[in-house]
């Protein structure tokens, strides 16, 4: 045995491992999803339900408006997560204690996400403050071993402290300043990264095997809430009859297609190269995350509504959720890339979002007077639009003989 050999076979995992930028894409090498990813998910789960139970009793435009600004600090939470895995994951088991730390204040969140605008704020804004804590704790540790991703630590460090210390100080204020202090403070939090966008162009490539599939495992968990809805919406009725019924699978339905219209089209396919595309991407999904969840607490309404007639405002909610799903699809697909075997149309195919989401808004509208099946029905029209275009470019599309099966 040469000395290379027996040194080779004495090495060792190395059970505490510092952060190192990760080059996987560099060296052709995919990645997946972890268990422990997944288990972390689930506190996320919580969270975004009980977000949507809020926003299922408050169906107005405050109530809307309270829904998406509590929605913000958890998805930043979950963000900030996802890409500190995403640069500087690693086999130790630092690793699982690092996840482990953020599942505490999460955990918190839900437990104060039902009153966070209110007797419960102090313990949500402080839940979130010291999970962020704890990230930018990670961003300066990361910084501090590994000197590319300095310059970004630096002002990773600094911007994410000036909003932290807002969420600290919102505590000590009345409710009418503190919510203020939480609205800059997470404006501060989400332009910080674009201060950044030169010297991450520097960096290796973010994971194109990795990343899409974190994305699109979220993006399961908010499309939940809308089978959530049905099922919450039948719990609610004393007994079931063939209207509700059919509510409930137009409700399923609508859930399958929104499904179907974004892994067939967006959760596919990579973000296109550049960091400027990359950080549309990224951001784009918060809008889609909001919009599925809402849509999820609209079919609960809606399949709980007396059948000879719906709430307005309820209509409005879902109709408007599932426009701006399709919308915001659409401008994915503008800023994911295009490999050569993509069979959608550049133009086309995001135009069909944008104008089923047009239908959808027109719809909402509308809706003024319909029953539970008449506005369900309806807008399953914009949806299967999407899913009959997708079936059509997927299945008349030419394949090359050596991409074809053969018994």
């Amino acid at each position: 045995m040469s000395s290379n050999q027996f040194r080779n076979s004495m090495e060792k995992r190395i059970w505490w491992q510092r952060p190192s930028l990760r080059t996987d894409e560099e060296e052709g090498r995919e990645r997946s999803v972890s268990w422990l990813e997944l288990f972390f998910d689930l506190y996320f789960v919580v969270v975004i339900a009980e977000l949507a139970h809020h926003l299922t009793n408050h169906i107005s435009w405050s109530g809307i408006g309270e829904f998406i600004f509590l929605f913000l600090p958890v998805w930043w939470i979950w963000i900030g997560a996802t890409y500190y895995t995403e640069r500087f994951e690693t086999e130790g088991i630092e690793q699982r204690l690092i996840v482990f730390a953020q599942m505490i204040p999460i955990a918190g969140l839900a437990v104060f996400a039902h009153g966070a605008l209110g007797e419960t704020s102090v313990g949500f804004a402080l839940s979130y403050a010291v999970c962020r804590t704890f990230h930018i704790f990670l961003w300066w540790r990361a910084g501090r071993h590994d000197r590319a991703f300095r310059p970004i630590s630096k002002r990773f460090v600094l911007g994410f402290s000036v909003g932290v210390g807002l969420f600290y100080l919102s505590v000590l204020m009345p409710l009418s300043v503190r919510f203020w202090l939480w609205g800059i403070a997470l404006l501060i939090d989400m332009l910080t990264p674009l201060f950044t966008l030169k010297q991450q162009m520097r960096l290796p490539k973010l994971s194109t095997s990795k990343l899409p599939e974190r994305y699109g495992l979220f993006m399961i968990i908010v499309l939940g809430e809308s089978v959530m809805g049905v099922v919450a919406g039948l719990a609610e009725q004393k007994e079931l009859s063939l209207f509700v019924a059919i509510a409930a699978i137009l409700g399923i339905t609508m859930a399958f297609g929104l499904w179907w219209i974004y892994f067939d089209f967006v959760g596919r396919r990579l973000f296109k190269p550049g960091i400027a595309a990359t950080f549309a991407w990224n951001y784009l999904h918060l809008p889609l995350a909001i919009a599925m969840t809402a849509a999820g607490a609209g079919v609960l309404n809606v399949i709980a509504a007396d059948a000879n007639g719906l709430d307005y405002g309820v209509g409005l909610l879902i109709a408007g959720a599932i426009g701006s799903v399709l919308i915001t699809i659409g401008l994915l697909e503008m800023v994911s890339r295009r490999e050569p075997d993509e069979p959608t149309h550049p133009v086309v195919s995001p135009a069909l979002k944008f104008v089923g989401g047009a239908i959808s808004f027109l719809i909402g509208i509308i809706s003024h007077g319909f029953n539970i099946a008449v506005l369900e029905g309806l807008l399953l029209i914009p949806i299967s639009l999407q899913m009959i275009y997708g079936l059509y470019v997927w299945f008349s599309q030419e394949l090359e003989a050596e991409s074809l099966d053969v018994i």
